[in-house]
């Protein structure tokens, strides 16, 4: 019986691979097989996490914590005397956040980093009373010099220090390694007009040529708070508003060259769309191209969104707008550069138009990503992990060094109501994009300088996990990105540039070329990403600077 049962047996062994062979069975194989998660197509979205205040502005500090603002009015996270805070440091690790002590009231403000990292917020609002002790800050300036230990805190200086009052000014980060302010009101309003329209720009720290005028805010009115501002490679400056567009030469005070308007509808504030400069490549010699997508029609609670987007390459001897499609129609959107190199969009709403207590309504939940070197018909993937959080009005995203996104806010209703219909938003999410799924294991990368020079050559250690083939070099991109200060659809001085290297030949190591000068990438921190097969590895802050020295704060 036994030697027949064992016959038997390895008579069906038999009959199973001749069987795969011939029938090829599910459940038999014979080479190894990779299991692909269904995740590699979706992504997740997950919640976890509280920003305690009202996230109407975000930045990202470093690998660790996150920097939120938001006007002076009541907030979940308070200090021991009751009074609701309006700043908190947002940890990464724990998804907790530590409340930071403001003066002056940071509404619709702007910010940016200087070179050697400290972060500055521009401008604000009016006075807040007994409830929350917020004086005016319409020209404040406040300093925050990032850590991860605790200890920082906001240094504010109250009045005084801008020319104008700004309210929803925009801040760039320039070549110089200080800032370009430009733009606002001198007061609140739901739209701009004349008689509070701050028609000029300055800088910080101030510059002997003070407040300049800027006669193009005055050609762009109502529609032109929080016009986009971007450093193109040449030094010079892509500058939006309405639906005009010049690119300008701040050092002269002259138009460079005005472009043509783009196609539709306004695109900012408060017929809100999004702007991104989208990678810069050597490949291409660091052709410019700017994508804007989105907007409202007018300035009604019934009006719709926007369902295009438009693209022009500066580039080109005569540059005009290419118009593509959005998918679906957004205002309000959130156009965030990911780690490699492709544009997430989240946030938003289908009809409205940017403002407090029902101007906005029919939230977007499905995240779009573009991929702005794939042929226009194959650029947007849709189909993605969405949310059933309503994002809307003074909504963020951010890009992290995970590659992961975080998104946070929505505050439609003043004052806040964590019952209203489109509830004041306090739940944090985190989008983890298809790319993280795409493999079992990630690239890795270890002895990032802290600092380098323009144009420096420089070597990592690179870890491939397994990933390597024979064809791996040819598989590998490097990408720098900073994600920019992100408020009210804008992602000011948001960029992302592909650098040149070349990797070892045990691939084990690669040598990284840093940005070619400062008007590529401005001085001030990145995340270095090492990206194998469109799988970034976790990023790691480096500074750029023209001089290490440049660093010291």
């Amino acid at each position: 019986m036994k030697a027949s049962l064992f016959v038997t047996i390895a008579t069906a062994a038999t009959f199973l691979t001749y069987s795969h062979a011939q029938f090829d069975l599910p459940f038999v194989w014979e080479d190894s097989q990779q299991v692909m998660s269904p995740l590699a197509k979706t992504g997740k979205m997950e919640q976890n996490g509280r920003t305690g205040v009202a996230a109407m502005h975000a930045v990202l500090l470093n690998e660790k914590t996150i920097l939120i603002i938001d006007k002076a009015e009541w907030n979940e996270a308070q200090f021991d005397s009751g009074q609701s805070a309006f700043s908190v440091q947002y940890d990464l690790d724990t998804n907790t956040y530590r409340p930071l002590p403001l003066e002056t009231n940071t509404f619709c403000s702007a910010g940016g980093f200087l070179k050697n990292g400290s972060f500055i917020s521009t401008g604000g609002g009016e006075k807040r009373g007994r409830d929350w002790k917020a004086e005016p800050g319409w020209q404040s300036i406040r300093h925050f010099t990032p850590c991860t230990d605790n200890s920082c805190w906001w240094n504010e200086y109250k009045t005084g220090k801008m020319t104008e009052n700004r309210w929803y000014p925009t801040v760039e980060q320039l070549p110089e390694g200080d800032l370009f302010i430009i733009g606002g009101s001198i007061k609140g309003a739901a739209v701009n007009r004349k008689e509070i329209n701050v028609p000029s720009y300055e800088f910080w720290p101030p510059r002997p040529e003070g407040e300049v005028p800027f006669a193009f805010l005055n050609e762009t009115m109502p529609y032109n708070l929080y016009p986009f501002v971007f450093v193109l490679p040449d030094g010079n400056l892509f500058i939006f508003a309405n639906k005009k567009s010049i690119i300008y030469n701040y050092k002269e005070q002259k138009i460079v060259k005005r472009l043509p308007d783009i196609p539709g509808v306004p695109r900012s504030y408060p017929l809100t769309g999004g702007a991104v400069l989208l990678p810069l490549d050597p490949k291409n010699d660091y052709k410019p191209e700017i994508l804007i997508c989105g907007g409202s029609e007018r300035m009604k609670n019934t009006a719709k969104a926007d369902k295009t987007c438009g693209r022009i390459n500066l580039g080109d001897e005569n540059p005009k707008w290419e118009m593509d499609t959005f998918v679906y129609p957004r205002l309000m959107p959130d156009g965030v550069i990911m780690a490699d190199g492709n544009v997430l969009w989240v946030n938003g709403c289908q009809r409205g138009w940017a403002g407090y207590n029902g101007r906005n309504h029919d939230p977007t939940f499905d995240p779009l990503i573009y991929t702005p070197t794939a042929d226009k018909k194959d650029r947007w993937t849709k189909g993605l992990a969405n949310t059933d959080i309503a994002r809307m009005y003074h909504s963020v995203a951010l890009t992290l060094p995970d590659g992961r996104v975080w998104i946070a806010g929505s505050n439609n209703v003043d004052p806040p109501d964590i019952h209203a219909e489109y509830p004041t938003e306090f739940r944090v999410e985190y989008f983890s994009p298809p790319y993280l799924f795409k493999y079992p294991t990630r690239p890795r990368i270890s002895h990032v300088p802290r600092v380098v020079t323009y144009d420096q050559t420089f070597k990592v250690l690179l870890n491939l996990e397994g990933l390597a083939s024979k064809d791996a070099a040819d598989k590998i991109r490097v990408g720098l990105l900073r994600p920019g200060f992100s408020t009210h659809s804008m992602h000011m001085s948001q960029r992302y540039v592909f650098l040149n290297h070349k990797v070892s030949e045990d691939l084990q190591s690669i040598e990284i070329t840093a940005p070619p000068h400062a008007a590529i990438f401005p001085p001030g921190a990145g995340f270095l990403y090492v990206i194998y097969d469109g799988l970034p590895s976790v990023g790691s802050e480096i500074f750029v600077e023209n001089d290490v020295s440049d660093l010291a704060i």
